[in-house]
């Protein structure tokens, strides 16, 4: 079998069957976008330009909080992998804030948190620490504003080891019925 994706662990516990399938793939799109240029176009200082319509108001909140906050981007988007554990993920980015603490952020535009995104913060906490040999000071989700607003961190402080462990029996639940 091949290795899971944290996302793909993590998946048959996120429920949206409450929204219709063209509303959720339109999202599902925009996301992509977004992630696109914000990660590999703003966050890499290269110019953008051509922001779809539906994209432009997520990824000014982006390009809002990545000036105030951003001091170097250490990397963004690098697929790494836990063999010993069997999964491997693509954690958003990982920068160094102006106030010197290093973050690890993760983009998101649906405008209400779910509880998944914790177990996936600490999922790739745990890849950021074995691959790279760096622990976060922070972590969190950021939730972009759809309007261009002041975008909102939720960071994940004091659960990370329990959201570790309840990501590991998640990936266990995910290997024993996709064996």
């Amino acid at each position: 079998m091949k290795t899971p994706s944290v996302t793909q662990a993590i998946s048959p516990w996120v429920d949206w069957s409450k929204v219709p399938p063209h509303l959720l793939q339109t999202a599902a799109e925009r996301g992509t976008n977004v992630h696109d240029i914000c990660l590999m176009r703003i966050a890499k200082g290269l110019f953008v330009s051509g922001v779809p319509e539906e994209c432009v108001g997520y990824v000014e909140s982006y390009h809002r909080w990545f000036d105030l906050m951003v001091d170097e981007v250490i990397f963004t988007e690098d697929r790494l992998e836990d063999k010993a554990l069997g999964y491997n993920g693509q954690p958003d980015s990982l920068i160094k804030s102006k106030q010197g603490y290093l973050i690890h952020v993760d983009l998101k535009t649906p405008v209400t948190s779910q509880k998944a995104w914790r177990l996936q913060i600490a999922a790739y906490d745990h890849l950021i620490e074995i691959n790279k040999g760096i622990v976060p000071d922070r972590s969190g989700s950021l939730q972009l504003n759809p309007d261009g607003g002041v975008a909102k961190m939720a960071y994940y402080e004091g659960s990370r080891n329990q959201d570790f462990a309840v990501f590991l029996s998640v990936l266990n639940a995910y290997r024993f019925f996709n064996a």
